[in-house]
């Protein structure tokens, strides 16, 4: 009889709203699904839900647009927790959260999609537009809160008058769902959360329209994922004898692996700079991508590209460049479009360039665009 009497009082405050529209999602378990541990209880005054790790999604509650708020208590062992939206399945979904340690920093607050798993694709995402500073407690209940407008979304700290980030485009896109939930790193950073609320918006937002930049290497085709120690470095494969999957590169100019494949999650071992270098880390991940140049004439073609976490790129079957940067190893390992680049020894006709790209944790992805 109680837990029926505790159902109903859940039921009703889920379905009254507040003056300001508002609709309570309380911390019951009745309201809420995790995909790891979660506890419901009393914290600092406030009765609230405890997740190690993963994400929790409010039940039978879907919100393509509107805003999503709560507090968030980080505490000392806290150090990536925030939420998720547009939520899929447990397999895409964009996520916005917090790194407390960091608070102050450009690092304190991070946007990034989440496919092929829960964790976030940060290293991809960085830089004006994913990333903000702000400052962020973890000794007291601090208000987060998204709105989401379509392609995109801003997020705010502490009721602040301005936006703490904006997000001007989100990464899913057509594969974006309507769920959305609580949000707490991989590395079991748990955090308290309480007074959750959402209020719909039943507008439609147009898409903008994107642009990538000239001379961006739009179509590939990438292979199946192999064991990264499997694989010789500096030697290529017999391409023929692997199975080929086409793809687009997708805005700003990069192909995300993790759209298209399971990306590990493994940490470089940093006192093993050699096992990093050589590509024989256990449990990093590697895949081929292959595309075609053709030439009207022979010469020297400058190719500007990006990786995350490691490459290493062929010409017509001629090694000219590997590199590792994986978080740890140099710094956080950061995905970045251009600062790096080759020169392409072109044959009249058809040249086949092919890039090898090894994956530890923290978003996949390479980049290939030739000056124009």
């Amino acid at each position: 009889m109680r837990q029926c009497l505790a159902l109903l009082v859940c039921l009703a405050a889920l379905g009254a709203r507040s003056a300001a529209g508002q609709i309570p999602i309380p911390a019951e378990p009745a309201n809420w699904t995790a995909t790891d541990s979660i506890k419901f209880e009393e914290f600092q005054g406030q009765h609230a839900l405890w997740i190690n790790r993963g994400i929790a999604l409010a039940n039978g509650i879907k919100m393509k647009n509107g805003t999503f708020e709560f507090d968030m208590w980080a505490g000392k062992t806290g150090g990536n927790d925030g939420l998720v939206f547009h939520v899929r399945d447990r397999n895409a979904s964009e996520v916005i959260f917090t790194r407390p340690p960091l608070s102050g920093t450009p690092e304190a607050v991070q946007y990034a999609p989440a496919i092929n798993g829960v964790g976030a694709a940060w290293q991809i995402y960085h830089g004006d537009g994913a990333n903000a500073v702000a400052t962020v407690p973890s000794d007291r209940w601090v208000h987060l809160a998204v709105v989401v407008h379509g392609d995109s979304a801003t997020f705010t700290i502490d009721h602040a008058k301005e936006p703490t980030l904006v997000v001007p485009h989100l990464a899913l896109g057509a594969d974006a769902g309507e769920l959305f939930g609580l949000w707490a790193s991989a590395f079991r950073q748990a955090a308290y959360f309480a007074n959750m609320t959402y209020t719909p918006d039943d507008k439609t937002y147009a898409a903008p329209v994107l642009t990538l930049p000239a001379g961006t290497i739009t179509d590939w085709e990438i292979s199946q994922v192999f064991d990264a120690p499997t694989q010789l470095p500096g030697k290529l494969p017999v391409l023929a004898g692997l199975t080929w999957q086409k793809v687009k590169a997708e805005y700003p100019g990069l192909v995300l692996l993790n759209r298209y494949r399971q990306p590990p999650a493994v940490s470089a071992p940093a006192d093993h700079p050699d096992s990093i270098l050589g590509g024989r880390v256990t449990g990093s991940k590697v895949i081929y991508a292959r595309t075609t140049i053709n030439a009207t004439g022979a010469g020297m073609r400058r190719m500007q590209f990006g990786f995350s976490d490691g490459v290493v790129i062929y010409c017509n079957g001629v090694p000219l460049f590997a590199g590792m940067h994986p978080s740890g190893f140099r710094d956080l390992g950061y995905f970045e479009p251009i600062g790096d680049a080759v020169y392409l020894p072109l044959k009249a006709g058809k040249n086949e360039i092919v890039m090898v790209v090894t994956e530890f944790f923290g978003g996949w992805a390479f980049s290939g665009r030739l000056e124009q």
